[in-house]
């Protein structure tokens, strides 16, 4: 097996390396993350140098598919802003992609631009209250009317629902027993009701709750257009599939980011007249954040590079995506420990990373669920 990343994807690699450093000052990042404040300049900035281009084909004006680039470029945003990396993976790996693999010709053509140069932010929106992401989410219904549908229901837990242009929602056809489908939803369109939650962490990075009170949508906006249940459950799978790498992405970034941050701060701490690192407990803590993080990242490439070669890879996202979220509860539950009393002080990054982290233990699915759907997947 072949580790070395393509000259392409090492010249991804170091750009969001150059643009991490030069951008990304822990201080402004400390204050927007108090003030809840979305990043939008960085997110802007990060369009503009290409890289909301990565999953998106050539032939719509990107320079994709490449699912593992933008795996990357998440990864190293969430070393040092988690936050950004989850806009930046809802845009890519989720939002265009999806369209891109998903969309028809027009959808492809109308929306892809947008996700382009990051002027119009797609988001997914498939749980719902009382229910979980595996779950069909059949009670937000879309009644055919004319050339148009009529949707109506709740959704929860969406991403930049209050700063997305279109969301891609699931629903059921007629009523609540009706077909599956995936409707795309201007967030603009009247009777769209959206609520922002209060979080623990991803500050900046809001999650909504969306109210879809009689919105009329054109029947063009059926993602891929009409389909029967088979391969709208194909759909199903294949969104799911760049959800779950999207929180692995981040996932194993997070761990990154607080292994580095924990192993810089214990070389300069020095206790009873020697650095902390020279203790075997810390020593034992970070060489385990080590470990756990290299894993989630080899796991992690893998499954991306597995979806740029076309192959069924589902199981194999899933347990990345396992590995990683376990990766940053570890690494950032020890960098806290690490910090000694100040891991529990808002003046260092050790409780963001741990606050950031505990988010991805949930979303898109907790870890007992996933575990049963890989169950199910090997046949047990």
């Amino acid at each position: 097996m072949d580790f070395a990343l393509t000259e392409e994807q090492g010249f991804v690699k170091d750009t969001i390396q150059k643009f991490v450093a030069k951008e990304c000052e822990r201080e402004a990042i400390k204050k927007m993350d108090e003030e809840g404040i979305f990043p939008g300049k960085l997110f802007s900035n990060v369009a503009d140098i290409g890289l909301c281009a990565l999953t998106v084909p050539e032939a719509y004006g990107g320079g994709g598919p490449n699912t593992l680039g933008a795996v990357i470029v998440t990864a190293e945003l969430a070393a040092i802003y988690p936050a950004l990396a989850g806009a930046f993976a809802t845009q890519s790996l989720c939002g265009g992609k999806v369209i891109a693999d998903l969309g028809t010709e027009e959808q492809k053509n109308k929306y892809l631009p947008g996700v382009i140069d990051g002027s119009a932010l797609i988001t997914l929106a498939l749980m719902e209250p009382g229910q979980g992401y595996e779950e069909a989410a059949n009670k937000t219904i879309a009644r055919p009317d004319g050339e148009q549908f009529v949707l109506d229901g709740t959704k929860t837990f969406v991403r930049l629902a209050d700063r997305a242009a279109f969301m891609i929602t699931r629903v059921a056809i007629g009523n609540a027993e009706g077909s599956p489908a995936f409707m795309i939803v201007d967030m603009k369109s009247p009777g769209v009701v959206v609520r922002p939650l209060a979080q623990v962490g991803f500050h900046g990075m809001s999650l909504c709750e969306v109210s879809l009170n009689s919105v009329t949508v054109g029947a063009s906006e059926r993602l891929g257009g009409d389909a029967d249940a088979a391969a709208e459950q194909k759909k199903f799978a294949m969104i799911m599939s760049a959800e779950h790498l999207a929180v692995a992405a981040c996932g194993m970034g997070l761990a990154k980011g607080a292994y580095e941050y924990a192993l810089n701060y214990a070389k300069e701490r020095s206790q009873f007249g020697r650095p902390i690192i020279k203790f075997g407990a810390i020593a034992e803590m970070l060489v385990d954040m080590a470990q756990h993080a290299r894993i989630a990242e080899l796991m992690t490439c893998q499954a991306a590079s597995l979806v740029d070669q076309g192959k069924d890879c589902l199981a194999q996202i899933i347990q990345a995506r396992l590995a990683a979220t376990e990766a940053a509860r570890k690494a950032s539950l020890h960098c806290v420990q690490i910090f000694g009393g100040y891991g529990y002080a808002m003046e260092y990054d050790a409780q963001r990373y741990l606050r950031d982290a505990m988010v991805m233990l949930s979303g898109g699915g907790t870890k007992q669920t996933l575990s049963n759907t890989l169950a199910s997947l090997w046949g047990y």
